[in-house]
């Protein structure tokens, strides 16, 4: 019989286990040679551990980078490493969960600074942080932009310093919600041109075949004359007309504010 490792012959004792091996060397080289050619069992990956903040953190994300529309909790699941029916543990449900959403996010505007105690200084500063806040989560528009938002303690607090720059003498709950919609909604129809902008980047814009038709100085001088070397396109610079609408806006509502309101 030979050794099983160097192929020398091998010496059997007269009692007990027959050697397989010439030497303690040979032994110890058959020993590395199985240890390396058994492969281990890969471990199965642990899940991940759930909380609120990194599910809420998780879910902005795949906002801010697939949309409304996809977010759903299977695929925040997915992200996530867990099980969809983990998620439930802590959101009942998706609107509960982009109520949240909503909530985390909201608390990212800033107050106005202390020396701005002017009524327009501060509302001019609720329009641009609203402003901002659609540029870094356009998801949060159609969120918003709604009948009954949802109110959480961060909405709640930007309604109540928006409504304080009004509270004046004067105004009735009906005059500082008009004009409280006023300036939102401007930013929000804004807000919703810059989505609608970042949607044609992904193909060549558009112009209707008819345009010139449409433009015919014969029939619409005024559209002519503005738009004749053509329409409006993504280099509109939006962040100027909210300056500049938000000031007409402003001007219009100072004509009709009490005496002591007025700038």
């Amino acid at each position: 019989m030979l050794c099983g490792i160097c192929g020398e012959p091998l010496v059997q004792p007269a009692l007990g286990r027959k050697r397989r091996y010439c030497s303690r060397a040979c032994q110890a080289r058959a020993y590395r040679a199985r240890r390396d050619e058994v492969t281990s069992t890969p471990r199965t990956a642990r899940p991940t551990k759930l909380t609120t903040i990194g599910i809420l953190r998780a879910a902005v994300a795949l906002a801010d980078r697939d949309g409304i529309d996809g977010l759903s909790m299977r695929r925040l699941a997915s992200e996530l490493g867990a099980a969809t029916a983990g998620l439930y543990r802590y959101f009942p449900d998706r609107e509960a969960l982009l109520a949240a959403m909503a909530e985390l996010v909201l608390a990212e505007t800033s107050s106005p600074a202390p020396e701005l105690t002017d009524w327009r200084a501060r509302l001019t500063h609720e329009a641009h942080e609203e402003w901002r806040l659609y540029q870094r989560h356009p998801w949060m528009l159609p969120i918003l932009a709604r009948t009954r938002p949802p109110v959480g303690p961060a909405l709640a607090d930007i309604l109540e310093r928006s409504f304080a720059a009004l509270d004046h003498h004067g105004l009735s709950r009906e005059s500082m919600l008009a004009i409280y919609l006023s300036f939102s909604g401007l930013v929000q129809g804004l807000a919703l041109l810059t989505s609608s902008e970042r949607t044609a980047r992904l193909g060549a814009p558009e112009v209707p075949a008819d345009l010139p038709e449409l433009l015919d100085p014969a029939v619409r001088p005024v559209l002519h004359r503005l738009f004749a070397d053509g329409p409006p396109g993504p280099d509109l610079d939006l962040d100027r007309i909210l300056d500049a609408g938000l000031a007409l806006l402003l001007d219009g509502i100072a004509l009709g504010l009490p005496s002591n309101l007025s700038p």
